[in-house]
């Protein structure tokens, strides 16, 4: 079987890669051992996961396979409860947790691909900061909470105000960047005066940096990302995919790569890759392309397929042709390092009470509650502050028995994220493994301290004195090491047209980004190696037709969407507004599915209120000039009424008397402008704009 590309691997690089190649016109065949899509990002169900953390703990053995054997290098102290609870089809645990920032390249190539229309997602609700038992920090990521905050005095609102200004600008080549380049922490505390408490904040929640010494440019990218975002389909500036994340999304655009035509074979042992001889200076056709007579083919053989896979090109994860990568670097890195990971099934929610809430509810008016029940008296009293998708950060140095050095970032999932049933949390701790850290920890050992702190979250400050935090029902605990790096050194192995997956961040705010980043910089190296020409550097190059009889030059990561997907995929467009729908029950989830939709009237509050029912004049007013008009048009203003009248009436009468003698009798008035006929005649398309306000309550139909 001939191919263009061979993909091996469904990771999300991968995905997106050969997504963008089966649109572009290639003939692409995509393979992955496993039986499910995601590769290191995959989705899984408890059944799937139990499965995968017992393979991954079985000793090394010369009859596994070289995947298998990769990944059990890459997946190490593993350990998982011995109990799977009921229900465990109904969850979706994803191996990288990840919340995507509503503005960036993995939400632009799900517009301009089509893909969104194959997964939805759920509005991030919340981010704090782990204060003490029981309580958390709110984290002020706009003016709006920073006006709101009490922890924060006047001068540190103005502070902070000021940096967040910075921070959203154009701020390369500015005064406050200029001279060395110093961690990040220091540089809001020098530049900006900040406090340890809100520069905590920036630092690991707004940043999300993992340490004091990352540098200062990357983070404050990452905040101007995650500014920008806010408002794009909501009030957070990220979103969580359901069904688990990133693996749903991989899914997606593996199945847009089957409609264009791509093959797809999971489930199937990579028995061997066969690398022809290096052709030097392989000619091409008139046509400026590498035939496949003139073309090396490699060869990819499969468990249980008699037939093997032949291709121009092979794309490639590093854990299945390790040879062509080297072991990731020593030394630290802000981006790529080791994780321990922990994933924790809970039966309560983590109540994420600010640590400034008064201690004691406010008291109840009982004449006003007098007909409320025990219920509507309790949801008046006591705040509700449970969530059901947030992200709990737990700075450096906050645990007595955690890491000092590094920061932990849990992500919690509910039922409103589709990846949990009614009544359960899916908790997933993240903690960066610095060189600091012994050899010889387990990821139990590491990942237990901040596993107890989360569950001390599970008993608001409201209840009993006696009352004592839920237990885990399920957990897994693994440390996640980085993938090999492509080689770049020359060597007998080394190969231009094999392409290997580059190492991609585990930050949780930036794993989705940059993928896809990865995956467009793999699909251009393709395409110059398949056709002979490389990604356009300008406008002018993109207007460049190819060779009569050439096929369409390739001037785009993805090519505009054809009719059906234009037709299904119309409303998807990068400025639009997220499409909010929910129920009105005690339930009630937002969901964003990247389609326009007016604001609906139950969830936007009008800034404009109206005391009282309205009172309409009997009859209308006088005609009279504006208050605010000018001295001179109130002066003129009864001769223009004047003018005014007689031309309308004369328009009228003359209309009239035409209907009258064309059709032999009166047939009513007839009006030149539909000013002129009573209201109930006019008839014209509203603009969505005045929709929009009528629906929120800041206009009258009236």
């Amino acid at each position: 079987m001939d191919f263009d590309v061979v993909v091996l691997g469904t990771g999300l690089s991968e995905s997106i890669a050969a997504a963008a190649l089966s649109k572009a016109g290639f003939k692409v065949a995509h393979v992955d051992h496993n039986s499910y899509y995601g590769g290191d990002e995959a989705s899984l169900t408890l059944d799937e996961l139990a499965q995968w953390a017992d393979v991954g703990g079985t000793p090394l053995n010369d009859q596994i396979p070289e995947y298998i054997a990769q990944q059990k290098t890459r997946y190490t102290s593993i350990s998982r409860s011995a109990t799977i609870p009921p229900q465990s089809r109904q969850y979706a645990v994803s191996l990288a947790p990840s919340i995507v920032p509503a503005l960036g390249a993995h939400i632009d190539s799900l517009v301009a691909s089509g893909v969104s229309r194959y997964g939805s997602f759920k509005l991030l609700e919340k981010i704090a900061i782990y204060d003490r038992p029981g309580y958390v920090q709110s984290v002020p990521g706009s003016k709006e909470d920073v006006f709101k905050s009490k922890v924060l005095s006047l001068i540190e609102k103005r502070r902070l105000m000021r940096f967040l200004l910075f921070a959203a600008s154009e701020f390369e080549g500015k005064k406050e960047l200029e001279g060395e380049e110093m961690p990040f922490r220091q540089f809001l505390q020098e530049a900006f005066s900040l406090t340890d408490k809100p520069a905590t904040a920036i630092t690991y929640a707004l940043a999300f940096c993992v340490s004091p010494d990352e540098p200062t440019l990357p983070a404050l990218r990452r905040i101007r990302q995650y500014l920008r975002s806010a408002g794009r389909y909501g009030a957070s500036p990220f979103l969580v995919g359901h069904y688990g994340g990133l693996g749903e999304t991989a899914q997606g655009f593996c199945r847009t790569s089957a409609v264009k035509g791509g093959t797809y074979i999971l489930g199937r042992t990579v028995l061997k890759v066969k690398t022809p001889i290096p052709v030097a200076n392989t000619p091409l056709d008139e046509k400026g392309r590498s035939s496949s007579s003139t073309h090396a083919l490699y060869s990819v053989e499969l468990d249980g397929i008699e037939e093997p896979l032949t291709s121009k090109i092979l794309l490639s994860s590093p854990d299945y042709i390790p040879r062509f990568s080297s072991p990731p670097s020593s030394s630290f890195s802000a981006a790529i390092y080791p994780m321990a990971r922990c994933i924790a099934i809970i039966d309560k929610p983590l109540v994420f009470t600010p640590s400034d809430a008064p201690d004691e509810a406010a008291p109840i008016d009982t004449q006003e509650g007098a007909g409320d029940s025990e219920e509507d008296l309790e949801a008046k009293s006591a705040p509700k502050y449970d969530v059901d998708t947030a992200v709990l950060v737990f700075p450096p140095g906050t645990l007595p028995d955690g890491s000092s050095a590094a920061a932990a970032h849990l992500l919690v999932t509910g039922e409103g994220s589709v990846s949990a049933p009614r009544g359960k949390w899916i908790l997933n701790i993240s903690l960066p493994l610095l060189p600091s850290v012994p050899a010889s920890s387990s990821a139990e050992e590491l990942l237990k301290p901040y596993l107890r702190a989360a569950l001390t979250l599970t008993v608001p400050p409201s209840a009993l004195p006696d009352t004592q935090p839920c237990e885990p029902l399920f957990t897994v605990f693994y440390i996640h090491h980085p993938a090999s790096a492509p080689t770049t050194s020359p060597s007998p192995e080394t190969d231009p047209n094999i392409i290997m997956t580059p190492p991609c961040t585990r930050l949780l705010p930036a794993i989705a980004d940059a993928a896809t980043e990865n995956a467009e910089a793999m699909f251009w190296i393709a395409v110059e190696r398949l056709t002979g020409k490389g990604q356009p550097e300008g406008e002018s190059e993109k207007e460049e037709k190819g060779p009569e009889g050439d096929s369409k030059v390739i001037d785009s990561f993805w090519p505009p969407l054809d009719v059906a997907e234009a037709e299904t995929s119309e409303d998807c467009r990068p400025n639009a507004r997220a499409h909010l729908h929910g129920s009105l029950s005690s339930t009630f989830t937002t969901t964003t599915i990247m389609r326009p939709s007016l604001r609906l009237a139950n969830i936007h509050k009008p800034l404009i209120r109206f005391l009282g029912r309205r009172q309409w004049p009997a009859k209308p007013e006088e005609p009279h000039p504006h208050p605010f008009a000018s001295p001179e048009a109130k002066e003129h203003f009864q001769d223009f009424l004047k003018k005014f009248q007689s031309s309308s009436s004369a328009s009228a009468s003359s209309g009239s008397t035409a209907a009258s003698s064309s059709k032999g009798g009166p047939k009513g008035p007839v009006y030149q402008e539909f000013w002129q006929a009573p209201p109930r005649y006019w008839k014209r398309e509203l603009q969505e704009w005045e929709i929009e306000l009528v629906q929120t309550g800041g206009a009258s139909l009236h």
